[in-house]
């Protein structure tokens, strides 16, 4: 484990041991440990000198997995301050707040979300740079995409109010490292709390190192093993997953990180042929119940070169779990599919099946210096197999929730997080997952809260009652039913009110109108009640 050492430092240490290493593989480009680290060096320098950025200010990165996203990453921690990672999808009015309330320097947004709404970002109250997925694309395909993308660059470009990352060149001016403790913040992640609410997370060096020592563990492989290996980046960098174990972890371990500004099956079996040391892929259950369906990824020889592949984010269904390990077992690989938990506040892995460890059912057994404990409503710990709280003990905790000392008490049992899961603990340690104490939605590994959508839904004209509930998807694998309560009848009305302001996981799938809305003795909607309904109604069992 890096112990003491920051985010950028713990990267540097591995380029300086492998600079000649691929350390990002993107769209066939390779960027190597020595030329990344360059890139991170200039970055540091011109947020310093050109940005006035100092310690502890704060740094807004919205971008999909781009090389910028990393190098920008690293940068900012070179320098001490801390990197605000967003949605680059995010609705116009939540990015102005969190750029606001976050008390955030500089911006650093992709040009396909700008262009889609660019009237309301020429009224954004902060410093925006642009980023696009084409700086560094080899030449000639980057040439082709300039060419095709001609309008959309020279309508960002007559916007004097926006920077360009890629007009920004080396400075030449000395750059001060101001290393951040272990328990520094580092990194804000926007997700769900313990209890079910939106949250920002703080995060430190520490939870990200600690996570990534548990490489060789995870993958059941010597770190010696593990060099000049690749994997596959396809979760987005604003979830704690996607950031730390297909990222960070990856890379100081001496991996080379796919990046895959957007998720395609065709481009994870194009890596795997391009690099032809692909060892891991880590996603939600739809990435695996869509690669099974893909008949370039199933026919690919490159399939027999994966050691382990791990879905998290939401339970992942036995069906793609049997389908998938029946390929590898006709491939002839070793590899199969395993399940894992954690969670952005324990830093997305705490419990992991494995090739050493794995029990069908469970979500996995806990990683090493991780305990778990399940306590009843009393805060009593529970029993073997008895159903309770999930909560852990681990160096990866989070610093607390961004500005909300009340909310992080709250989330504590002693020196356990207590996660808002509901579970138990085999005889044999083995975590099973039996359903969410907190009221989340997950929608293809991405939270989603009832609450947010209906306390929109619910300013909407003649809507007197709304209720927001799961419902299963083929592709998603839930998504959002929204149950109304209104004098208009026009579901139209409701959604685009919704496309406005909520991300794409959140908008509803469903809406059905109703002359009322089941209520708790307390005269709250009784959200539950609906979700049993509808589970019968669509004949599944409920959690």
């Amino acid at each position: 484990m890096n112990d003491g050492l920051t985010l950028y430092q713990s990267l540097k240490k591995v380029a300086l041991a492998y600079p000649d290493n691929t350390a990002i593989f993107y769209m066939n480009n390779r960027i190597s440990f020595k030329r990344f680290l360059n890139h991170i060096d200039v970055w540091a320098s011109i947020l310093q000198n050109d940005f006035n950025i100092k310690k502890g200010d704060s740094v807004l990165i919205s971008l999909p997995n781009i090389p910028q996203t990393l190098i920008l990453f690293y940068a900012i921690n070179k320098i001490g301050a801390i990197s605000n990672m967003v949605h680059p999808y995010t609705p116009f009015e939540t990015m102005q707040r969190y750029y606001t309330e976050d008390h955030c320097k500089v911006a650093f947004l992709f040009d396909r979300r700008l262009n889609r709404d660019i009237k309301s970002y020429k009224q954004f109250d902060g410093h925006i740079v642009i980023c696009n997925y084409e700086s560094y694309l080899p030449i000639r395909t980057k040439s082709f995409v300039y060419m095709t993308a001609h309008r959309s660059y020279k309508r960002l470009s007559k916007n004097t109010t926006f920077s360009f990352y890629d007009r920004f060149k080396d400075n030449h001016q000395e750059c001060v490292e101001y290393p951040l403790k272990d328990d520094e913040l580092a990194v804000l992640l926007h997700s769900a709390s313990t209890t079910g609410d939106s949250k920002t997370i703080m995060l430190g060096a520490r939870s990200f190192n600690f996570t990534a020592s548990k490489v060789p563990e995870v993958m059941c492989m010597s770190e010696e093993e593990l060099l000049g290996k690749t994997m596959i980046s396809l979760l987005p960098s604003f979830h704690g997953f996607g950031l730390c174990m297909t990222m960070h972890a990856p890379l100081v371990n001496g991996f080379t990180v796919a990046l895959m500004p957007r998720f395609s099956t065709y481009q994870i079996a194009r890596i795997m042929r391009k690099t032809k040391s692909v060892i891991s892929i880590c996603g939600v259950p739809s990435v695996f119940r869509a690669l099974l369906l893909d008949g370039t990824f199933i026919s690919s020889k490159y399939v027999k070169t994966l050691r382990s592949c791990f879905s998290g984010g939401d339970s992942l269904p036995t069906t793609i779990k049997e389908n998938f390990d029946a390929l590898m077992i006709k491939k002839g690989s070793s590899c199969r599919l395993f399940e894992g938990y954690g969670l952005t506040e324990a830093l997305s892995v705490c419990a992991v099946n494995t090739h050493r460890h794995h029990k069908l059912g469970s979500v996995g057994y806990p990683l090493s210096e991780i305990e778990f404990k399940i306590i009843d409503q009393s805060n009593n710990e529970c029993e073997v197999k008895q159903v309770g709280e999930i909560c852990i003990k681990c160096k990866n905790n989070m610093l607390g929730y961004y500005k909300d000392e009340e909310g992080t008490k709250k989330a504590y049992w002693g020196e356990y997080l207590k996660t808002g899961d509901l579970g138990y603990v085999d005889e044999d340690g083995f975590i099973y997952f039996s359903g969410r104490k907190k009221r989340v939605i997950k929608v293809s590994g991405v939270a989603v809260f009832p609450n947010e959508i209906e306390e929109l839904i619910s300013h909407i004209p003649g809507v007197k009652g709304v209720c927001a509930i799961q419902i299963p998807d083929e592709k998603l694998i839930h998504a959002v039913k929204v149950f109304v309560v209104s004098d208009n009848h026009n579901p139209e009305i409701i959604l685009e009110e919704c496309r406005r302001h909520l991300i794409s996981w959140a908008i509803p799938k469903e809406v059905e109108y109703v002359s009322k809305l089941p209520m708790t003795k307390f005269k709250k909607v009784n959200f539950q009640k609906l979700q049993e309904q509808e589970n019968i109604n669509r004949g599944i069992s409920s959690n």
